[in-house]
């Protein structure tokens, strides 16, 4: 079994931006670019909307722009590369074509009002950019973007009340409740209503069940601001011990300790009206992907050095394996803050997807040096290690992350899983088995380390019940994954239980038909069952999935020679 089956890679998924075709269109017809810059409309068109599904949206702007230069007045076409432009930071272009878009039609424009009253408000123009909201319907996105721009608009105008008011008229909605509490506690406190800001700020907090973090840095800066350093005390540590290996409040900790004061995170109009923006785009990142790039980088529009903003942005590219403008987002966040930190981890995590290892390593090794009360550097060293089978470097990279973390705890299991594989990778076997061993006593029923142990036990010769009885435990949890089923079937072969075997080989190759492993290894046991036919069919099906290197020869022995009797472990 390869390196590959045994383990699983754990990702994180950020928000992404993914632009399809219409219902029924197939993006096989897309056009190139060179069937655009020959003059043909269709090509143009076509190319554009070929640049959507492969989730550039710049490049299919300026597709769009091609074919508005011959159409200039299709509210489709101005719609399209609006929305496209905006959300790719190219904003003063798509304001552009927002007025042009208004100009032809009054259907499906509320994104364009939208955009244009936060490009008045940030020329200075809070009348304008009011009035232009006024006729907004309250409904759909809607509901939840209007009380918030709105009420950050009325900021602009001085119109306090009015802009408390935009808000707690809709503190019915529950779903907008939780978007306008510490927007609430903002206006108040740049109102110089303490006692308000105070009582809002609670509210909000309170009507949390999970930390927020961005909740957590506005409140917690109040209750500084205000003498409260027992309450700000509080809520950060609610948050860390939700999030324990978080930067974010490192600064936070450290007035709290020196008894300095934080600045005030929103000193005008216009830093709340990022922060609604910020806010929406949040909001919006699990259901709407082209909604969270355009509020995202209207946020960055009126603040251009938000760092939470420019963070979001750089996931949405990240996750649409944009990774070198990824890259570039990420460097653009303020060195020195705790967001820095963040921001080079996924830098180098991007830079050796991009098979720049050596620049990944450089960037890790440097960041462990420079803190070495932090451990997440050198575990992001040992992933990218072991991923590129350097096995020696990512068990000396897990080792120290070990040694740097005062007390191993649950939350641990998955680093003692990761150096586990590395030092057995290595055939130190008696340091795999200990950490092995502790991440399940961490984390008893976690099914990769049940899988992984149990596996290697049955290869060893060892424990052979023990791993039997660990790998099916790991296939109840994880019934549909062919891997893990794999190694249930594998297993049941080692041991001699073919007809088992048989049964739980067929429903890995079911589950993962295009892994050429599982199928060599139904082949294997379909052969001792008697089947040989079909044990010489997955053989040659499993050279038809292009196997590792090494693999090739083994199974053309075998479709040559067949295998010798079983030998069954006991």
């Amino acid at each position: 079994m390869t390196t590959r089956k045994r383990f699983a890679v754990l990702t994180i998924l950020g928000g992404v931006l993914t632009i399809l075709p219409p219902p029924g269109q197939s993006p096989a017809i897309a056009a190139t670019g060179d069937d655009a810059k020959s003059g043909s409309l269709a090509g143009a068109y076509l190319s554009s909307r070929h640049a959507q599904f492969r989730r550039d949206p710049s490049k299919a702007s300026d597709y769009f722009l091609s074919v508005l230069e011959r159409d200039p007045k299709n509210p489709e076409l101005l719609r399209r590369a609006f929305l496209l432009l905006t959300s790719s930071g190219r904003a003063n272009e798509g304001f552009g074509l927002a007025e042009r878009l208004l100009a032809e039609t009054k259907e499906n424009v509320d994104l364009a009002h939208l955009a244009l009253s936060v490009r008045d408000a940030k020329a200075g123009n809070f009348d304008a950019a009011v009035e232009r909201l006024s006729s907004l319907p309250a409904a759909g996105l809607n509901l939840f973007a209007l009380p918030l721009i709105r009420s950050w608009l009325l900021m602009g105008q001085n119109k306090v009340e009015d802009a408390l008011a935009a808000l707690e008229n809709n503190l019915s909605n529950d779903g907008v409740a939780v978007l306008c509490g510490a927007h609430l506690g903002l206006i108040s406190d740049l109102a110089g209503q303490t006692e308000k800001a105070a009582a809002r700020y609670d509210a909000a907090a309170k009507s949390r069940t999970v930390p927020n973090l961005r909740l957590t840095l506005l409140a917690g800066s109040f209750y500084e601001r205000s003498g409260r350093q027992d309450d700000a005390r509080a809520l950060y540590d609610a948050y860390m011990a939700e999030n324990p290996d978080s930067p974010m409040l490192e600064d936070a900790y450290k007035r709290l300790k020196s008894g300095g004061k934080p600045p005030r995170p929103v000193a005008t109009a216009l830093d709340g009206l990022a922060e609604a923006l910020f806010s929406l785009a949040g909001s919006l990142r699990q259901q709407d992907n082209i909604g969270t790039a355009l509020f995202t980088q209207l946020a960055l529009g009126v603040k251009p050095k938000f760092p939470m903003a420019k963070i979001l942005v750089a996931k949405i590219l990240e996750s649409n394996l944009r990774l070198e403008d990824a890259i570039a987002a990420y460097r653009s966040v303020e060195a020195g803050t705790p967001y820095s930190w963040t921001a080079r981890l996924r830098i180098a995590s991007n830079l050796d997807s991009l098979d720049k290892t050596d620049e990944a390593v450089k960037t890790l090794s440097a960041m462990a040096e420079e803190r070495k009360d932090r451990y997440d550097s050198l575990v992001s060293l040992g992933d990218i290690m072991r991923r590129r089978e350097r096995y020696k470097e990512a068990a000396d990279a897990y080792n120290s992350a070990k040694s740097r973390i005062p007390e191993i705890t649950k939350r641990h299991w998955s680093i003692l899983y990761a150096s586990g594989i590395a030092h057995e990778r290595l055939k130190k076997w008696d340091q795999a088995e200990k950490d092995f061993l502790k991440a399940l006593e961490l984390e008893p029923n976690q099914p990769f380390v049940l899988n992984y142990l149990g596996y290697s036990w049955v290869e060893l010769g060892k424990n052979l019940d023990q791993a039997r009885g660990m790998i099916e435990q790991a296939v109840a949890r994880r019934p549909r994954d062919g891997y893990i089923v794999d190694s249930l079937g594998w297993v049941l072969y080692q041991l001699g239980d073919i007809k088992g075997a048989v049964k739980q080989m067929e429903r890995a190759v079911e589950l993962r038909p295009e892994d050429p492993v599982i199928n060599d290894h139904l082949g294997d046991v379909l052969w001792h069952a008697g089947r040989k036919i079909e044990a010489e069919f997955q053989w040659r099906r499993a050279l038809s999935l292009e196997p590792e290197k090494d693999l090739i020869p083994k199974i053309e022995k075998k479709i040559k020679e067949g295998l010798p009797p079983l030998k069954p472990k006991k």
